[in-house]
């Protein structure tokens, strides 16, 4: 026996959850999630949480603005507690990314975020222990937030179940159904759902399951790699800033008071197909390979030199869903009336997910695409329109 929907969205990660949350909004009746594992346990979950607006781009920098300000209000919002850590953004990077960091500061500022150029006594302030020295140079935003990704993910699905949100987890999708050229649901593990209008928000596994009704996204899983490390046990060193160093390609954030979250830049190292590391995402190594952990425990202590004295305490891995130009694909397939997907985030999904969120809630009720997510239609690529947005300039070359 079928189940009806007004919308079915395939997919529990924050994506899903923000698009179902401001469906029930604008007034959709029946809102179904159905999701493989359970909530937040795809990219979402194992998200670093870092949402900041210093970066090169106006609208990339606006929705992370807007997510920075969605976050700290939740409480007032939805009535749901969620713990935001606001400590700041603080950027190193070389003299030859110094326009970009300047545009960044610009953009930020532009926007109504607080930026700026800082010197090495504000920065050794900021973040004591950062290496420091004359060939650098420093930023800093002090709105920067971070949260705990799994809570702020439940906290999400709290707020749905509340809306009337139906999540059915332990869901695996198979078959997407079309009658013509119109969608009419999904088959699953546990039965048909069906419903006219479907978004696709399943991440890593998302390109796979439209490719068999011959829709075909330049999106690809990639393998991205992590570690927690813990401070040295004697000195009293520790990392109370979110720290991007462009220097060493790598990203951080404190994890509790004597650990931190370590990720690698992706943007820095995927500048063509041949860097995706492509694995499967139900059947991946979920550890860090040993020559990559050495690599990173050398480049952490360039970054903070006192934690040569410090341990890697675990690692972990995920899939991401990587696009050509490191930002989300929003849109429709143009054959098939009712058929949406919000994939392709690179890594990014969780600190713009408020604004996919509401974007795609308008697309999917209207069935008009948002003014504001144009700039993220497939058509982009074939268009010669891809994203400059990070503050490196690395970009895939398809």
């Amino acid at each position: 026996m079928s189940r009806l929907a007004d919308v079915v969205i395939v997919g529990g990660g924050v994506t899903g959850l923000c698009t179902a949350i401001c469906l029930k909004q604008l007034g959709v009746k029946r809102v179904i999630i159905l999701e493989k594992f359970y909530v937040g346990a795809g990219q979402s979950g194992r998200a670093a949480g870092i949402v900041r607006a210093l970066v090169p781009h106006e609208k990339v920098a606006t929705w992370q603005l807007q997510a920075q300000i969605f976050f700290k209000d939740f409480y007032s919002r939805f009535g749901v507690p969620l713990k935001v850590n606001q400590l700041g953004y603080l950027l190193r990077s070389s003299f030859q990314n110094e326009d970009r960091v300047a545009l960044a500061i610009d953009v930020a500022n532009r926007i109504g975020s607080q930026a700026k150029r800082i010197n090495l006594a504000e920065a050794a302030d900021l973040q004591p222990g950062l290496r420091l020295d004359a060939e650098s140079i420093y930023a800093f935003e002090p709105g920067a937030i971070q949260i705990d990704p799994m809570p702020a993910t439940f906290a999400l699905a709290c707020v749905a179940r509340q809306l009337g949100v139906e999540i059915i987890e332990d869901c695996a999708v198979g078959d997407i159904l079309v009658d013509g050229s119109s969608i009419c649901g999904v088959a699953s593990s546990i039965g048909r759902f069906e419903a006219p209008r479907l978004m696709i928000a399943s991440g890593a596994w998302g390109a796979q399951q439209l490719s068999k009704i011959g829709v075909n996204l330049p999106i690809y899983p990639h393998r991205a790699e992590m570690a927690f490390f813990h401070a040295p046990l004697v000195g009293g060193e520790t990392l109370c800033r979110i720290v991007s160093d462009g220097i060493t390609q790598l990203y951080l954030r404190p994890e509790g008071r004597d650990q931190m979250f370590v990720g690698w830049r992706e943007g820095d190292f995927v500048n063509n197909l041949s860097c995706i590391v492509r694995e499967n995402p139900d059947d991946y190594k979920q550890i860090i390979t040993p020559a990559r952990l050495v690599d990173m425990q050398h480049r952490l202590v360039s970054t903070l030199p006192y934690m040569k004295s410090g341990f890697m305490h675990r690692t972990y891995t995920c899939i991401y869903d990587y696009s050509p130009d490191g930002q989300p694909v929003l849109d429709e397939v143009d054959k098939l009336t009712g058929l949406y997907f919000a994939l392709g985030f690179s890594g990014g999904g969780f600190s713009v997910a408020p604004c996919v969120g509401q974007a795609m809630a308008e697309y999917i009720t209207t069935g008009l695409r948002p003014a504001n997510i144009k700039w993220l239609s497939l058509s982009r690529f074939s268009e010669g329109r891809s994203i400059q947005w990070s503050n490196s300039t690395g970009e895939i070359k398809l």
